[in-house]
């Protein structure tokens, strides 16, 4: 049976659905809360993003450097803005 959970271990469990061990119960109790829960929604989105953005980064970093170019921040700054951030 699903549990409806709170905004506070929706945030706990987005942080950890990287791990492939997390329970079918807690996925779909978190798949639950998202559909109930736009901020959670919202949230899960900019995670995502964010993690598409930090291995962006990190190859980026090996090929060029440590500094982001102006034109890859302002395309951040578009996306965030597009997100609701």
């Amino acid at each position: 049976m699903l549990r409806l959970i709170t905004c506070q271990h929706a945030t706990l469990l987005l942080e950890q659905r990287a791990d492939p061990a997390m329970p079918r119960r807690e996925q779909a109790s978190l798949w639950l809360h998202l559909r109930l829960c736009t901020n959670c929604h919202r949230y899960s989105q900019q995670t995502i993003l964010l993690a598409e953005w930090a291995r962006a980064a990190a190859a980026a970093r090996e090929t060029a450097g440590p500094f982001l170019s102006e034109a890859a921040k302002e395309r951040m700054r578009q996306r965030l803005v597009a997100a609701g951030a």
